[in-house]
C-alpha cells in the first residue's frame, strides 16, 4: 500500500475516534445533567443554589470539551499539513 494512503487512513481513523468519543461524552453529560436536575427538584431549599452551581459547572464542562475538541482538530490538521496531505 501507498504510505500516504496509510497515513491518510490513520489520520481519518483518529479523527473518527475523537468525534465518537466526544459524542459519547456529550451524551453522558446530558444524562448526568438530567439526573442532577431531578435530584435538585426534590431537594427543596437547596434547589436555587444547587441549580446555579450546576449551571455554572455544566457550562464549564461544555466549554472545556469544545475547546479540547478544537485543539485536537487543529493538531490533526497541522499533522496533515506536515505529512503533505
Amino acid at each position: 500500500m501507498d504510505p500516504k494512503a496509510v497515513q491518510k487512513m490513520t489520520l481519518e481513523g483518529m479523527r473518527q475516534f475523537l468525534r465518537m468519543t466526544f459524542d459519547t461524552l456529550g451524551s453522558f453529560q446530558e444524562q448526568m445533567e438530567k439526573m442532577w436536575r431531578t435530584f435538585l427538584e426534590q431537594s427543596g431549599e437547596m434547589q436555587k443554589e444547587g441549580e446555579k452551581m450546576l449551571a455554572e459547572w455544566l457550562e464549564n464542562l461544555r466549554k472545556g470539551r469544545e475547546e479540547l475538541m478544537r485543539n485536537l482538530e487543529d493538531g490533526l490538521r497541522r499533522l496533515e499539513e506536515l505529512l503533505g496531505e
